[in-house]
Order: structure tokens, then C-alpha cells, then sequence
């Protein structure tokens, strides 16, 4: 592929999707285009970026989804799913004890490995019961939602991130591939969503997992990304990055979570935060045995609590 071929693609991803590629990715979207050019039976690249130019909004979305960018797997750095179900799950348990709800957004979640290792974990601390829970995962990518709909995946992607065990109690085997079962599967709802388009969420989360989505967009941007996620979160709520994800403009909304890999929370005003009082000074509250003591909340309060100063006592 000739460098103003390559040129005008990464142009195209910008202008429609945000995305801010370099040459660093030549290779990968050569090999991607390449693919798209053969299957759709296009001659060349020069033939596809002729057609593109004649503003064909169908075969543009095509292209967009054949570039982007999916590499996902089950549990994806397992230390983060790992501190997610011992440490802030049961924090969420206990501060939301009341209401029993919880809500949870996983943006850019591709053919939805991620969704079904939120909701396998959820189901592990909180149970089905009598919480009301909403595990939402969007994606650009008309075919990687329809996927995850589906629920269905290959041995490959099956194996690719659980082990035996995890396999076997929620998913069933069908034939050489593997469908998630239903109590798994009706936590969970997909939906096609740009980032860049209006948010249509009606109620905030708790939990927004957006790893390895930031990156790609321009500094300017992610600020107005990081703005638009940290409205449509509660106060107090976690954020999820990718494994070594920089966003600068994210230090104006959330705190990392010190000790946590990629955990960030929801940065309250500190106009508005007040202090709140220990959760276990009245010696009528038994503690909550089932939780680790430090992690244990220090407010009942309509404040969540900071965990940076919980892990720290």
C-alpha cells in the first residue's frame, strides 16, 4: 500500500471515528485492507479508495469496521478482574446494600469477552436474587455486537482467558463451540454506539470499564470523552483503562486508585465532598465478615467512599 493511500485512510478514521493512527500501524491495517479489498473483490487499494472518495457512507462503514482495532479476550489482565471481584465489588455490595442495584458500562467491548467476565464475577459476589443489575457493553462494530449477542464463541476465544472450571459452570458446549448460559446471558445487553456520538444513557453507573479505547483518539478528544464518561457516572463510581493507558486529560475527573491497576475513581468536588463518619462506630453494626477488613466502607452515606483512603487504614 502506497504511504498516500495509507495517508488517506488514517484520515478517514479520523474524520469519522475519532481515531488518531500514525504509521506505527501501517502493517496492521495494511493486512486488514488487504483482507477487506479481497473479500469485497476490489482490484486494488487504488480501486477501494476511489469508490471510498465518492462519499458511499455504507462502504465506509465497512471500512471503519474492518480497520478497527479488536483484541479482546476473557478476564484481559487477570490482576484487574481479580482486585475488581475481591476488592471493589464488595465495596459496591456493601454501598449499595439499600437499593440493591448496580450498573455497569463497558464501552469499546468489542465481541463482548469482557461483558460475560464482568457479569460472571457480578453473579459470583452479588448473586441474581434480589439485585436489580444492568451490564451494558457498546461497541462501533455492527459485526463485534452482533457476536456478542449471540454469545457464542469458538474453542479458541473459550480457552483464550478461562480456565476449565469458569468454562464449564457458564457456558454450555454445542457442537465444537460454546453459547453462554442464559442466567449469564440476561444480566448483560448490547448496543452499537460511536463514543463520538451523543450519549443516550438515561441513568449514570457505577462502573464504566473503557480500556484500550481512549488511546487511539487525539488529545482534544479524549477530553471531551473523559467529560462525557465522567457525566454518565455516580459519584464516587470506578473507571476502568487499559493496561498501560496514559489519558492526561483523565487526571481532571478521576483519581487513580493507588495499589489497583488500572482502577480510577469518579473525582468529587471537594466543595461538596464532606468527610464521611466511620461505618462501624455504632457497636450495634456487626461488621461485614465476608469482607476483607481493608476494604471494608467507611460510609452509609450518600458519598461512596474514597479507596484510596480505605486501603490505606
Amino acid at each position: 500500500m502506497r504511504k498516500y493511500d495509507f495517508d488517506f485512510l488514517i484520515d478517514l478514521l479520523y474524520k469519522q471515528a475519532g481515531w488518531n493512527f500514525s504509521e506505527k500501524e501501517y502493517f496492521s491495517i495494511d493486512k486488514k485492507i488487504s483482507n477487506f479489498i479481497r473479500e469485497k473483490g476490489f482490484a486494488s487499494v487504488e480501486d477501494l479508495i476511489l469508490e471510498l472518495k465518492k462519499g458511499s457512507k455504507a462502504l465506509i462503514s465497512q471500512v471503519i469496521e474492518c480497520l478497527a482495532f479488536a483484541d479482546t479476550r476473557f478476564f484481559r489482565d487477570y490482576e484487574v478482574f481479580k482486585q475488581f471481584e475481591e476488592y471493589v465489588l464488595p465495596m459496591i455490595k456493601e454501598t449499595n446494600r439499600n437499593i440493591k442495584r448496580l450498573r455497569i458500562l463497558s464501552l469499546g467491548c468489542s465481541s463482548g469477552q469482557e461483558v460475560y467476565s464482568i457479569a460472571i464475577l457480578v453473579n459470583k459476589v452479588l448473586g441474581l436474587s434480589d439485585w436489580q443489575i444492568d451490564i451494558i457493553g457498546t461497541d462501533l462494530s455492527f459485526n463485534a455486537i452482533s457476536q456478542a449477542q449471540r454469545g457464542v464463541y469458538d474453542q479458541f476465544e473459550i480457552q483464550n482467558g478461562m480456565n476449565a472450571g469458569i468454562m464449564i459452570d457458564n457456558f454450555t458446549l454445542e457442537g465444537t463451540s460454546w453459547r453462554v448460559n442464559d442466567n449469564i446471558k440476561n444480566m448483560v445487553s448490547f448496543r452499537q454506539y460511536n463514543l463520538l456520538d451523543e450519549a443516550t444513557f438515561k441513568e449514570e453507573f457505577d462502573v464504566i470499564f473503557c480500556r484500550n479505547v481512549l488511546r487511539f483518539f487525539t488529545p482534544e478528544i479524549q477530553q471531551k470523552l473523559c467529560e462525557k464518561i465522567h457525566a454518565m457516572q455516580v459519584d464516587g463510581g470506578f473507571l476502568y483503562l487499559g493496561k498501560g493507558e496514559n489519558v492526561a486529560a483523565l487526571e481532571n475527573y478521576y483519581t487513580q486508585v493507588n495499589g489497583m491497576s488500572c482502577t480510577y475513581q469518579y473525582k468529587l468536588d471537594p466543595d461538596v465532598y464532606q468527610e464521611p463518619k466511620n461505618l462501624f462506630d455504632n457497636e450495634e453494626m456487626p461488621a461485614n465478615d465476608d469482607m476483607p477488613h481493608f476494604v471494608r466502607p467507611v460510609s452509609l452515606s450518600g458519598q461512596r467512599p474514597i479507596v484510596a483512603d480505605v486501603l490505606r487504614k
